[in-house]
């Protein structure tokens, strides 16, 4: 196979696979033969092909079920990769953050560099991604688009979401943990999400009998509104869901249905130094479960920061 046909094999194969998963370009990258699993509902009996995606950044472990166009996609892939060899060959993948090697595995996307197996490079990935566009004709006004493989996660997300996927659903995939993180992949606006329930609602009301309708009293309606209003936190609002209790013991900075307030984020900073102090102290005493805690607490007030930083106000 000549250069520029991998090239054109590569770009098909990491663009379906970017915008039918919502992963992030390190997760894909570190996709093996052992990724593609497969589960059996006992209710249906019918096979259903799952792709395991090992987390990146603050993103959690997760099971993808796989459509068919995916399922192709990692089939050809798979053929390729074993092509004359009858056995993926191991490859090593270098993360150019951290400055590490990774774990030597049988990686899905990886090409012979020389005499040696390497998982495909940043740098490829960047190139042969701008390369699909301009031979696409892709442009804005003109200009020439230039991809990122950022940009199918979010295309993945507003297309789910779009499409009448449960917000929650959606972040299970992407594996986030505060769905106001899901909310800012998508290009749907709140305002656009309450008209489109207000008519869903106002239709599924008229297929039944006015008698049927039943509508909240007074003090059905006021213990509601009693729930959120006690629902400020020091932090700002949580959006716990009615009826349930806290399940994080009012440790708000762990929980996703905590909104900050803006104005809050120099308290942030000193929960933040407060915890590291609490940590080096913990680690002295050899406290292994405190210094568990106190890290989990670290990234979740990271992500919290993080959001804050990425979010308008």
């Amino acid at each position: 196979m000549c250069q520029l046909e991998a090239d054109c094999f590569w770009a098909w194969a990491l663009i379906e696979t970017l915008r039918l998963t919502g992963a992030r370009i390190e997760e894909v990258l570190e996709l093996a033969q052992l990724s593609i699993r497969h589960y059996t509902p006992a209710t249906t009996g019918t096979l259903v092909p799952l792709l395991h995606i090992a987390p990146s950044k603050t993103d959690i472990e997760r099971l993808i079920p796989m459509s068919p166009e995916l399922v192709e996609v990692l089939v050809a892939v798979q053929r390729r990769a074993k092509a004359g060899r009858g056995a993926i060959p191991l490859s090593v993948r270098h993360d150019r953050h951290e400055r590490v090697h990774g774990v030597v595995r049988p990686h899905l996307f990886a090409r012979p560099v020389g005499a040696r197996q390497e998982v495909l490079s940043a740098h490829y990935v960047r190139k042969i991604l701008n390369a699909a566009a301009l031979a696409a004709g892709i442009s804005d006004s003109g200009t020439p688009v230039a991809f990122t493989p950022h940009d199918f996660r979010r295309l993945f997300t507003t297309d789910a979401v779009g499409a009448g996927l449960p917000l929650h659903i959606v972040a299970s995939l992407l594996g986030h943990l505060d769905l106001d993180t899901t909310r800012g992949y998508t290009a749907v606006f709140p305002d656009a999400v309450i008209t489109h329930q207000q008519q869903f609602i106002t239709h599924r009301r008229t297929l039944r009998a006015s008698a049927e309708h039943c509508d909240a009293t007074s003090a059905e309606w006021a213990e509601f509104e009693q729930h959120f209003l006690l629902r400020r936190v020091e932090l700002g609002d949580c959006f716990r869901p009615y009826g349930t209790p806290c399940i994080h013991e009012h440790a708000c900075v762990r929980c996703p249905f905590l909104r900050l307030d803006p104005t809050q984020a120099p308290r942030l900073d000193d929960m933040a130094a407060n915890a590291r102090d609490r940590l080096d102290h913990a680690r002295d005493k050899q406290w292994l479960g405190e210094i568990d805690a106190l890290q989990q607490t670290l990234r979740h007030i990271a992500t919290k920061r993080r959001h804050l930083e990425t979010t308008p106000h």
